[in-house]
């Protein structure tokens, strides 16, 4: 059996995660649930692949979570990438494709070329990321702060609370700047597809 980790899942889920299961075992070692030391006396590789599918998992279980981080900080419409394309290329200003659903374009893009739309993937998966990546150094934020409240380390614990509300801002905004990107890219690789304008311009046949 072959078990394959696409590069969505790779950098959406599994990078976060690793993130998130370092902060758990910190905490759990901070609270005497869980032995750093004792960990390490595993077996190299039942180590490993425990942490990676720890990741993985915890990636997915803490996704929906940090999808609520748009909520603060919602990224750019669609409507904002056109414009900047259009500015770019004007001769692209009629085309019906420019109008079409960003995702729609995406799987468009796959269909002609897969290469090219991989580009368009990555940029995505690196975007959501950054977020998932933000909502950890949110969390890493909060238990900083109980430290810092509850001791014996609070300057260290104060600066690393206020490093991780900078880092949970900084991932936050390019996240916002990689989608935006993504979605320049989709326009421009689809202004190569041939027949992409007749596509959906083409009339619905009437029932009956």
């Amino acid at each position: 059996m072959t078990f394959a980790v696409g590069i969505f899942d790779l950098f959406s889920f599994a990078v976060p995660g690793a993130v998130q299961l370092s902060l758990l075992v910190y905490v759990l070692d901070r609270l005497g649930v869980l032995h750093v030391a004792a960990l390490t006396s595993a077996p190299g590789a039942l180590l490993v692949a425990g942490a990676v599918v720890a990741s993985y998992l915890l990636g997915h279980l803490f996704h929906p979570l940090a999808g609520r981080l748009d909520r603060l900080r919602p990224r750019q419409d669609a409507e904002e990438a056109r414009k900047e394309f259009i500015a770019r290329v004007p001769q692209a200003r009629d085309r019906a494709y420019v109008q079409v659903d960003p995702a729609l374009l995406v799987a468009a893009a796959e269909l002609h070329d897969k290469d090219a739309a991989g580009e368009i993937v990555r940029m995505r998966a690196q975007s959501v990321m950054l977020r998932n990546i933000a909502f950890a150094f949110t969390l890493a934020a909060v238990v900083a702060l109980v430290q810092t409240a509850t001791g014996p380390h609070r300057v260290v614990a104060g600066a690393g609370a206020a490093l991780s509300v900078l880092g949970s801002a900084g991932a936050l905004g390019s996240s916002r700047k990689v989608w935006h990107m993504s979605r320049r890219k989709t326009l421009e690789v689809c202004y190569w597809v041939p027949d992409i304008d007749q596509t959906f311009t083409a009339e619905t046949p009437t029932a009956g």
